[in-house]
C-alpha cells in the first residue's frame, strides 16, 4: 500500500514539474525581454513557477533577466571582472576589511525596486565565505556568511 502511494506522489510530481518545465513563456514576456535586451544571444528561458528567468549573453557578459507574467522587468543580474567594477566600488573593497580576502565571483545586480548594486562574493578559507554586496558609491551595505 505504503508503495503503490509513493509511486503515485512520485508520478504526479514528475507530470507536475514536467508541465511546469513546459509551459509557454507569454508573449508580454517576450516582447519586453526583445525591446529592454535587442542583441542578446544565447538566450534560454526558465519558468520559475511565480515569474520567468532568462540566461542570455549581452555586449559580451553573461546576464540573466527576471520577468512576471505581465512581461513586467524586475532584475538583471550580470557576470563581471573585479577590474569591470566602477573605481568607487572598487575602491570600496580595498578600502574594507575583507580587502585580503580573494573574490570568487563579481555580480552586477540591478533590480527594478532597489536600484544598482554590486556583489562581491570572497573566501578567505574553506569554511569562510561571505557576500559582499556595495551601492555605486563604494559603500559596503551587507556582508552576508553563505555556506
Amino acid at each position: 500500500m505504503l508503495k503503490k502511494m509513493l509511486f503515485t506522489i512520485a508520478i504526479v510530481t514528475v507530470a507536475f514539474t514536467a508541465e511546469a518545465q513546459f509551459r509557454k513563456i507569454p508573449v508580454e514576456v517576450t516582447d519586453a525581454f526583445k525591446a529592454k535586451y535587442a542583441n542578446a544571444t544565447k538566450v534560454e528561458w526558465m519558468d520559475k513557477m511565480t515569474s520567468f528567468e532568462v540566461g542570455f549573453t549581452s555586449d559580451g557578459k553573461e546576464r540573466k533577466a527576471n520577468y512576471n507574467s505581465k512581461g513586467e522587468w524586475s532584475k538583471t543580474e550580470t557576470k563581471e571582472s573585479l577590474e569591470g567594477l566602477p573605481p568607487e566600488v572598487q575602491e570600496g573593497f580595498k578600502k574594507s576589511k575583507y580587502a585580503d580576502q580573494k573574490v570568487t565571483d563579481v555580480t552586477q545586480i540591478e533590480e527594478k525596486e532597489k536600484g544598482v548594486r554590486y556583489k562581491l562574493a570572497v573566501k578567505k578559507s574553506g569554511l569562510s565565505k561571505k557576500n559582499l554586496v556595495f551601492d555605486p558609491t563604494g559603500k559596503l551595505l551587507s556582508d552576508n556568511g553563505t555556506l
